[in-house]
């Protein structure tokens, strides 16, 4: 695969930022509760493999991407799963003051 040397500089450019960003991540993942830890490291794990990606796409390594595109979609789709369930969750939990009140008091 035949990429030009200023698109290659601008994936090299593009892994080093995301680098910042997985050592953020990372950092707020280690900093997290017990409870809420799998949304952040999931976060760092996206952007790790978006470094690979980049990568990747900089060197012209198609086997860098059929193997990794595979474990970004596992990661984006657990992350998705994970964001309905919360919304779902958020959603049936009831709020105080609504609803009827008992026996037609208001």
């Amino acid at each position: 695969m035949h990429i030009p040397d200023w698109i290659r500089w601008i994936f090299f450019v593009f892994a080093a930022v995301q680098l910042l960003y997985v050592y953020r991540a990372a950092q707020l993942a280690r900093r997290a509760e017990p409870g809420r830890r799998t949304g952040p490291w999931l976060e760092a794990a996206d952007h790790a493999t978006g470094v690979v990606l980049s990568i990747g796409l900089a060197l012209g390594a198609v086997s860098v991407l059929v193997f990794a595109a595979p474990v970004v979609l596992a990661i984006l789709s657990w992350q998705g799963i994970r964001s309905v369930l919360a919304r779902r969750a958020a959603g049936a939990a009831p709020t105080t003051g609504a609803g009827a009140a008992p026996g037609g008091e208001a």
